[in-house]
């Protein structure tokens, strides 16, 4: 199927213009040698490692959920909805940037901000806060009541409100963010002279690296995709989520075929205790990026994918010989809320 094909049809979805696109692709030689030096091995034993730059996507703190909300957002204004109440982990970078899109729009937006409700206001939630939504910081249990009764509360006084979760158009816009943005990818490598050989696309458990190995089963790239499981929770359900939602976008867009199993490869082992607490493996992983490259990484989702590809790169388990284009999918404001430990770390 032609990219431009693909293209068109996403062209012909409601879109509200949020993200910087066309995002910077760098190689990442520096990196790639500190890896070798690590194992005692020559520079040949690692393999090229590229990355796409979505932290560079400039809206709301920059990140790769600017490219969802820009598919979410249009079809939440085109419903009539003016109110949105999400709920989400206190850390969470999708909350930062439904606030900021509700800002955008200038839409209502309640944050439902569950866990750790003593936590210092910093990070994704301060951004939250600057960007005007009304936050509730609220223990898990509650956090679906508590959202039916601001749903509720809104409508009652005249306005059109919706949780966000609930509208099913919110499990795919991310991915047809990332059918689009493989062909930047696409371009970028070939640019870059790996366009025609194997690549491993890396990134974490979600909808943009499944949207990535969507653009190129359709187009015929020769492209794997690992998928970093960040959460204890996620790895069991997640092949039959990104069949199901790929099958919706296909039919949306009008694909060739949606993903089948076995398309992506779930990288389990690296996710610490739980979601949003990092381990030793990432805050490495953040200091020898930031040393080697300049590049910073978070730690709950960017380190954790990076400790992954270190990890699996140091066992053997990847061929050398097949680049890694590795998405830096933003959450940079997060790694403020990890000053002390990022600070006092030391290598063991």
């Amino acid at each position: 199927m032609k990219t431009q094909t693909i293209l068109d049809s996403i062209d012909e979805l409601p879109r509200i213009q949020l993200a910087r696109k066309n995002t910077p692709f760098e190689e990442m030689p520096r990196l790639r040698a500190a890896i070798a030096e690590s194992m005692d091995a020559d520079v040949d034993a690692v393999p090229h490692i590229f990355i796409k730059r979505d932290d560079a996507t400039g809206f709301a703190f920059g990140g790769n959920k600017a490219r969802h909300m820009e598919f979410l957002f249009a079809h939440l204004i085109e419903r009539g909805f003016d109110t949105v109440v999400n709920i989400n982990h206190y850390h969470s970078n999708q909350a930062r940037f439904v606030a900021a899109s509700c800002a955008k729009m200038d839409m209502k937006c309640h944050m439902v901000a569950v866990d750790m409700v003593d936590a210092p206001v910093i990070g994704n939630l301060l951004i939250g806060h600057l960007t005007g939504a009304e936050i509730h910081r609220i223990p898990g249990e509650y956090s679906r009541e508590v959202a039916e009764k601001l749903v509720a509360d809104e409508n009652d006084a005249g306005r059109n409100a919706t949780i966000l979760s609930d509208n099913d158009f919110s499990d795919i816009a991310g991915m047809i963010g990332f059918v689009e943005t493989g062909s930047e990818i696409d371009a970028q490598t070939s640019e870059a002279g790996v366009g025609d050989i194997p690549i491993r696309m890396w990134g974490l458990v979600g909808r943009s690296i499944a949207g990535l190995r969507l653009y190129a089963r359709n187009t015929g790239k020769d492209w794997s995709a690992s998928a970093t499981a960040y959460s204890h929770t996620q790895p069991d359900s997640y092949e039959a989520v990104y069949i199901d939602r790929s099958t919706r976008v296909a039919e949306l867009l009008g694909l060739d075929t949606a993903l089948e199993p076995g398309d992506l490869d779930t990288i389990t082992g690296y996710h610490g205790d739980d979601y949003g607490i990092p381990t030793e493996g990432v805050f490495e992983a953040i200091h020898l990026v930031a040393k080697t490259e300049g590049i910073i990484l978070d730690p709950n989702y960017t380190g954790k994918s990076m400790s992954a590809l270190i990890g699996e790169i140091r066992a053997g388990n990847l061929d050398p010989d097949v680049p890694v284009v590795f998405v830096h999918s933003g959450g940079l404001p997060q790694t403020f809320a990890f000053a002390d430990q990022l600070w006092n770390w030391q290598p063991n």
